[in-house]
């Protein structure tokens, strides 16, 4: 490929199909700018899971660090695969959520089943819990509780929802009457998920969302 160079005046790159301009703008700005039907790419470590195809959009592969104030003035923020956190002074606020697939197998689910991962970080207030039936059992287990599984109570976030295929379950919505509002979680913890009887015929599976914020003090 020849060697990239500016035309005079508008900062167009030549020895690009179709070219690419910097320029700076009518208000004094820099101005990245590629043709139509084309995005602006910052690393080559990934791709767009978004269908990003207008001139106006921006993808960071890699990892973006601002130091100051970044301004989001759409609709809404949308996190996917990864987390939200602010830091000041090793002081961490972080906003995240974390999910898993529960598989309650045959003869299992009245004595409780137990999530692999902590869903319930140390230093953590619970937002939200919710939950979707993925795969319904061949018979026995009618109804589905959960709850933290040293907090005492299991049907805390979840209690009493269907097994039907489909079923699905939130906190605000199904938690058990004793618990009011966020929950406050000072260590790590799994989740369990109970059911009425033991599962028959076939596995159940149960997908679960955990919605948090978890603290960090400062370090210095």
């Amino acid at each position: 490929m020849p060697r990239k160079k500016s035309d005079t005046g508008n900062g167009r790159m030549t020895g690009l199909t179709p070219s690419c301009r910097i320029r700076v703008n009518a208000a004094g700005d820099w101005q990245i700018l590629p043709p139509g039907g084309q995005i602006t790419q910052i690393g080559d470590a990934d791709t767009t899971d978004h269908g990003l195809v207008n001139n106006d959009d921006l993808f960071v592969s890699g990892k973006l660090e601002v130091k100051n104030l970044a301004f989001f003035l759409s609709l809404g923020i949308f996190l996917y695969r990864y987390q939200l956190s602010y830091w000041e002074r090793g002081c961490h606020l972080l906003s995240a959520f974390t999910y898993e697939e529960l598989t309650i197998p045959i003869g299992q689910g009245a004595a409780g089943v137990v999530t692999a991962l902590n869903h319930a970080p140390a230093d953590s207030t619970i937002l939200g819990v919710s939950c979707r039936v993925t795969q319904a059992p061949g018979g026995g287990a009618t109804t589905i509780d959960i709850g933290r599984t040293g907090g005492g109570n299991l049907d805390e976030f979840i209690d009493g929802i269907a097994t039907a295929l489909g079923t699905t379950g939130t906190f605000a919505a199904n938690h058990d009457a004793a618990t009011v509002g966020p929950v406050l979680n000072a260590a790590d913890d799994t989740l369990t998920l109970t059911t009425d009887a033991n599962v028959t015929g076939t596995d159940m599976k149960v997908r679960i969302v955990v919605f948090y914020r978890q603290e960090t003090p400062p370090s210095t």
